[in-house]
This record gives C-alpha cells, sequence and structure tokens, in this order.
C-alpha cells in the first residue's frame, strides 16, 4: 500500500483527517503519533509558550522522499498506507506540529512503520524550530 499523503503545511492537521486517510477494510491496526507543541522543553529557561517552524524550501519534496523509502525499508511487501504532515508557521502550546498515521493489517507493522516515519522525519527533514518563552527570550533549535 502506498503513501496517501507527506506534506508540509501551514494550516492545521489532525489525527482525525489522517487516521481517514488510511482507513482501510482489511486494516486491523491503525496506529498515530501525534507531536504537540509543549509548555516546556531542556533547553528553554522558562515557559514554553509558542514556536515558529520555518523549512527550507527542499522540504515538502523531501518528506515525501524520506516517508517513501522509509515505508519501503521496513514495509517491502506494501501491506500498509501511510500519511504524514509536519507543520510551518506559528504554532501555541497544544498544537498538533507533526502527525503520522499509518495503517497495516496487523499491529506489529503500523507500530514499527509509524515509529521507523517518525524518528526518520525528526532526523533528516530540514525543519527548524524559533521557541518562544514566557519571559519574551527564544531559541532556535
Amino acid at each position: 500500500m502506498p503513501v496517501v499523503l507527506a506534506e508540509v503545511r501551514d494550516h492545521p492537521v489532525t489525527s482525525e483527517e489522517l487516521a481517514r486517510l488510511v482507513a482501510r477494510p482489511d486494516a486491523g491496526a491503525v496506529v498515530l503519533f501525534v507531536g504537540v507543541v509543549r509548555d516546556h522543553d531542556p533547553q528553554a529557561a522558562g515557559r514554553v509558550v509558542a514556536l515558529d517552524y520555518t523549512c527550507h524550501p527542499s522540504a515538502p519534496a523531501r518528506i515525501a522522499e524520506i516517508v517513501a523509502t522509509t515505508l519501503a525499508d521496513a514495509d517491502p511487501a506494501g501491506d500498509c498506507r501511510v500519511a504524514a504532515v509536519h507543520r510551518t508557521g506559528h504554532l501555541v502550546v497544544g498544537d498538533n506540529a507533526f502527525v503520522v498515521a499509518v495503517s497495516s493489517p496487523h499491529r506489529r507493522l503500523a507500530f514499527t512503520v509509524c515509529a521507523d516515519v517518525v524518528e526518520r522525519v525528526k532526523a533528516e527533514l530540514p525543519v527548524w524550530k524559533q521557541q518562544f518563552e514566557d519571559d519574551g527570550s527564544y531559541r532556535w533549535s
């Protein structure tokens, strides 16, 4: 089964949206990862209040490549269907920043593929985060 969506976008994404995209009658498992903006970070001196995500112009094509390659490596039989979206723009605490949905006939494969997609996108996608704290300071990562 294919990658049904792999994109970088500047508007909200929900787990429900991506779960619908990967749903199919033969899927016994749908695994979701939802990365949410949190109010703390080990690198922050104070409370985190917002993030600005920016990306390299290659990011939309790159996320598609990363997800397709990961899926080919982790699921050579083609049993999974995957949707992944990383946000850009201004996000506040509680907003979804990165969502991945994977469906598969069996749960173990769905968990593995989802984890692999998350880790590879986080490691390889050219997206940068400016983190704003409650005292007005900010940090880049």
